[in-house]
């Protein structure tokens, strides 16, 4: 069996290691004071890693504020215009090649297309279509308006 290496003392990210917490799985735990105050047990491994950088408020803070620096300054009356523009990079898992819309199957086997469109994390339907130019030009067109709306 391997000695458990001291950590005690050392700085990991946010994380100063206090003391040796007993076992986690088959590595040794240890007791962490975060610079924001919280103390939390870490096993070594998550540590050494770098996989546990804090008690965990970095990513709190961050999925507070939006994901990245500055996202939330590119919002307009708090959509993100930005990822509505039709000239994005499509997902490469899209079924269609067009974002926003998706096909949908019936169980008479006929295809239609089902365009979308997401503002502040809800999903609006706008219709189905026959066909996907149809259901393109109509989320193009939702996105047109709700993009008039915000500016005036």
């Amino acid at each position: 069996m391997m000695v458990a290496v001291d950590l005690t003392g050392q700085q990991f990210g946010e994380l100063k290691v206090i003391a040796r917490d007993g076992n986690i799985g088959n590595h040794a735990a240890w007791l962490c004071q975060c610079s924001c105050g919280n103390q939390t047990t870490v096993p070594s491994n998550k540590l050494k890693s770098g996989a546990i950088v804090s008690c965990g408020h970095l990513k709190r803070d961050v999925n507070h504020t939006g994901l990245r620096r500055g996202y939330q300054d590119k919002k307009k009356n708090g959509v993100a215009t930005f990822l509505l523009d039709s000239k994005r990079k499509v997902r490469t898992d899209s079924s269609t090649g067009v974002t926003g819309v998706k096909v949908v199957k019936y169980r008479d086997g006929s295809i239609h297309y089902a365009a979308e469109v997401t503002v502040k994390g809800k999903r609006h339907r706008i219709g189905t279509f026959p066909t996907i130019e149809e259901a393109t030009q109509a989320r193009r067109d939702a996105v047109d308006a709700l993009l008039n709306d915000l500016n005036d």
